[in-house]
């Protein structure tokens, strides 16, 4: 009679959950799940901080338009420089258009001295002269 006692003991063990319980199997899960979580929003931040100096880029970006970058010339009105196939355009973005300006020379060293002044002529703040 001895024989049948262990196997009902070990079904009872099972049956009780033995050494592991529902709330720990639980919380191990949610450990887990919180450390993947956790693995994947570090590669995020690691691709997003140093994917484009390895030459990652996300999908959808090419190198075929970039923006340069943006002078505000009154609420809702700039003037923005975009680099698009090898050439460097001048825009005047409105709330409700995009009018192209000129097209940028970005070898000509005096561009940037130029570009600053027709911006103070054009807002009215003609302090230099």
């Amino acid at each position: 009679m001895a024989e049948p006692a262990a196997p009902l003991a070990a079904g009872a063990a099972i049956a009780t959950g033995g050494d592991y319980g529902l709330a720990s199997a639980a919380t191990q899960m949610a450990i887990a799940l919180l450390l993947l979580l956790g693995v994947i929003l570090l590669a995020y931040y690691l691709l997003k901080k140093f994917g484009p100096r390895l030459g990652i880029r996300a999908p959808g970006r090419s190198d075929k338009l970039a923006f340069l970058g943006h002078l505000p010339l009154g609420p809702k009105k700039n003037v923005v420089m975009v680099r698009f196939l090898n050439r460097v355009l001048l825009l005047g973005v409105t709330e409700h258009s995009i009018n192209y300006l000129t097209e940028a020379k970005p070898d000509d060293p005096d561009f940037a001295a130029d570009f600053e002044n027709a911006l103070r002529k054009t807002s009215g703040d003609d302090s230099s002269t």
